[in-house]
This record gives C-alpha cells, structure tokens and sequence, in this order.
C-alpha cells in the first residue's frame, strides 16, 4: 500500500481547486480520494499521484485593516467581519461549481441534454421558452435548472409555474 505524505483531512491543490483528503485514499492503492471544499459528496475524485500533481494548501489569516482594538467596525474578531468573511467562502464555494452556479445546489444529476435549454434561456434578454417533450424525458428538471440558476444569478426573486391542476402536487414536491 502507497504511503501518502499528506493526512486525511488535510488540505491539497490539484486541478487548480483546493480539495481534502477523504479517508477512503487509505484503501485505494496509489489513488487520493479528493472531496471539494463545498463538502458535495457527488463532486468526489480519485487523483492518481504519480500523474498529477498535488500539492499542501492552506488559507492566509485574515487581516484587520486597523488592529485597534477599541474599533469594533475593523476589528478581525467583530461579528461584522465574521459574516463578511462567511459570505465570501459561501460565495466562492457557488461559483466553484463551473459555468452554473445552480448545479452546486441542485439535489440531481442532470442529463448532458437537460443542459440545452438552460444554456438557451441564458441567451435571452427576457426568458420566454416552452419546454414540451415526451413523457419522462426530464422536462421539470430542465425547467428548475433555469429557475435556479437565474435565481442564483440574482437575476429573478421568484417564478410561477403554469400548469394543469392535477400536476400542481408533482410540482410543489419536485420544487422542494
């Protein structure tokens, strides 16, 4: 078995991310079993070592502008500065996922072709599509992953959802 120079839950680059090392990298002979620090179990890889490279990594302290400890508002330890800085991992965490912030926080794996009408309705100035297909084939995840997206983008606060009554149920349980 591979000895590895980096412990479990450490912290390493490789892929220009920053991952942890998850303890299955012990089991897998010359494989590190790597999970992104947005903690999506579906985002997990194996990294062969001895191909790529990986390398420790580590987050700079914070720095307060003004040490003063009598100023609350640039003090490093202020509530303040606390949800600043949570915010901004909260935020680089989103737009670590690729070109769509919405698939870090969807709970499915979409198709390559749920992809296509996102992609269109990105292109539009107003978004106006009509999503018909057969049955099954995925229209409601297709239909979410524009609502997301443009939700995460800041781009919309809300949306409506027109259709027949008997669907109306499917829908609420699909949005939750």
């Amino acid at each position: 078995m591979t000895e590895f120079k980096h412990e479990v839950g450490s912290l390493v680059r490789t892929r220009g991310r920053d991952w942890v090392i998850q303890p299955e990298s012990y089991q897998v002979d010359e494989l590190i079993v790597l999970q992104p620090l947005d903690g999506s179990l579906h985002a997990s890889i194996a990294v062969d070592s001895t191909l790529e490279e990986v390398t420790s990594s580590s987050f700079s302290l914070p720095k307060a502008q003004n040490a003063n400890a009598t100023d609350t508002k640039n003090n490093i330890g202020s509530l303040e500065q606390a949800i600043l800085l949570r915010d901004a991992g909260k935020l680089s965490f989103r737009n670590a996922a690729g070109p769509f912030r919405c698939l870090s926080r969807i709970g499915v794996e979409p198709r390559p072709y749920q992809l296509v009408p996102l992609m269109m309705a990105l292109r539009q100035e107003t978004v106006r599509l009509l999503i018909a297909d057969d049955v099954g084939i995925g229209k409601t995840v297709e239909s979410l992953l524009i609502a997301r997206e443009l939700h995460d983008r800041g781009e919309i606060s809300g949306f409506s959802i027109l259709c027949p009554p008997h669907l109306a149920e499917q829908w609420r349980d699909a949005l939750q």
